[in-house]
């Protein structure tokens, strides 16, 4: 299972660095799409608020039971309700504020996988896995109450000369390298 998350976390990455890489005017176009495109916004939300809702229904808190099972469904119905009002009420930067929502999900599914491969002391490569979903966490947060800033960050890249977008792209394929020779390490 590991290798799975090396491999889906690696080639997003890959593809948008080695973009970056070889063409940053595409990368930039790219960046653009995305922010812009009113499917790709309202499919990352419904994947967004139906992963919430799946979190929610298998944490096991009690206080939260309490209130989001009070009958069958309800959080499948408050996910579906929630993905409509979010996409009808949010249109502006969406695509990235729910892409970062994303970003903070994905590390509880992956630690129920590495935390059975974290050894008691030392390092191991499943480590580079970890501190990458503590990253993509903390850049989901700040992305989920700023995502101008993330989309502007960008541009400033992509925008800055011919040096700049190759040595981000570089950066990203180095870290999906990085991420797929630790999922596969980790077997």
């Amino acid at each position: 299972m590991i290798a799975i998350w090396g491999l889906m976390l690696a080639l997003p990455l890959l593809a948008y660095g080695a973009l970056a890489v070889w063409s940053p005017g595409k990368a930039r176009d790219f960046a653009t799409w995305f922010e812009t495109s009113r499917r790709v916004a309202a499919t990352l939300t419904v994947v967004a608020w139906f992963w919430t809702a799946w979190e929610l229904d298998h944490i096991g808190i009690d206080v939260f039971d309490m209130f989001l099972k009070r009958f069958p469904g309800e959080l499948w119905l408050l996910a579906a309700v929630l993905s409509y009002l979010t996409v009808i009420w949010m249109p502006k930067s969406l695509s990235v504020r729910a892409l970062t929502g994303i970003l903070m999900l994905f590390p509880a599914a992956l630690f129920r996988s590495t935390r059975l491969l974290v050894p008691e002391s030392g390092v191991a490569p499943v480590h580079i896995l970890v501190v990458f979903a503590y990253l993509a966490a903390v850049t989901g947060m700040y992305g989920m109450f700023y995502p101008w800033r993330l989309e502007k960050g960008l541009r400033l890249v992509l925008d800055s000369g011919c040096i700049w977008p190759r040595v981000f792209g570089g950066a990203l394929v180095l870290t999906a390298f990085a991420l797929l020779g630790a999922g596969f390490a980790s077997l």
